[in-house]
């Protein structure tokens, strides 16, 4: 089932990268603005030249969202462009983990890791509780 919804998730990633590359940046309203001047006969270009910033953003997303399944798919490293405008590397790791154990098992594991520093900081709170009712009588 994760490796279906894997592949389906692939072609939403893709249109969603491209429509806000195209709606959200500086060369997506370029290239929407030379195709519209293209053809309402303003400028003479070939399509091929007016349109090549809509062509670039459609490279670059089918690109990115090819490398971004590697990454999911753990074929490839992050690089270092990625590294340097995402999460820390720790909690890059831990949202990877569970998107490969599943969110029941990922959870159990962070209980079983937690439990001793969960129950010494509890016990640390008696102790300071324990003492501070002694100094009180």
């Amino acid at each position: 089932m994760k490796i279906l919804m894997f592949f389906i998730g692939l072609p939403v990633r893709f249109i969603i990268a491209l429509v806000r590359f195209t709606l959200g940046g500086l060369i997506g309203w370029l290239g929407i603005i030379l195709v519209s001047l293209r053809f309402l006969g303003v400028i003479h270009w070939p399509w091929l030249l007016a349109s090549l910033p809509l062509e670039y953003g459609f490279i670059y997303c089918l690109y990115m969202t090819i490398d971004g399944a590697l990454y999911r798919a753990g074929l490839k490293k992050m690089g270092g462009y990625a590294r340097l405008t995402t999460f820390e590397s720790k909690e890059a790791e831990e949202v990877f983990k569970l998107s490969q154990v599943g969110m029941d098992a990922y959870m159990a594991e962070k209980e079983v890791e937690l439990a001793p520093k969960i129950d010494a900081i509890v016990a640390e709170a008696r102790a300071r509780q324990q003492s501070k009712e002694k100094q009180n009588e």
